[in-house]
């Protein structure tokens, strides 16, 4: 959300709570998802298409191999926590562009950037075993 700060006399305070709130649940689900989606992509789909581009699997045997197991569950966890943060995302943007004079507020880059890369890599990683080997 804003890093803007409050400043009253020589003290500064901090953003209020529920942007820190809003902001660790944007950063949890897309964490969560790209995990999960990492998690469905390394059984089957990843190591195929890292193999055609001549990198090493050997790495992922491990994780693939538990995985495997519960690639359903981790395709729909992936879809829930992605779509979660997908919304949080949205939520946010439309409430800064609602209220007078926060749409021009300095936000946390690290945080809107990180989320936004998490999401399209967790997108990436599900069409790549959805075009590879669906898991459903």
């Amino acid at each position: 959300m804003t890093t803007r700060k409050t400043t009253v006399g020589d003290q500064t305070a901090p953003p209020p709570a529920t942007e820190s709130r809003r902001d660790t649940a944007q950063m949890v689900c897309a964490g969560g998802g790209l995990i999960a989606a990492f998690g469905v992509a390394s059984c089957c789909a990843l190591p195929v298409a890292l193999s055609v581009l001549g990198i090493s699997t050997a790495s992922l045997v491990g994780i693939g191999y538990f995985a495997a197991q519960y690639q359903q569950e981790l395709f729909f966890g992936a879809l829930l926590l992605l779509g979660a943060a997908a919304a949080i995302m949205w939520r946010e943007g439309r409430a800064r562009a609602d209220r007078p004079g926060v749409a021009c507020s300095r936000r946390r880059p690290t945080l809107e950037w990180g989320s936004r890369i998490a999401l399209a890599l967790a997108v990436g990683f599900l069409a790549l075993t959805f075009w590879i080997e669906p898991p459903v």
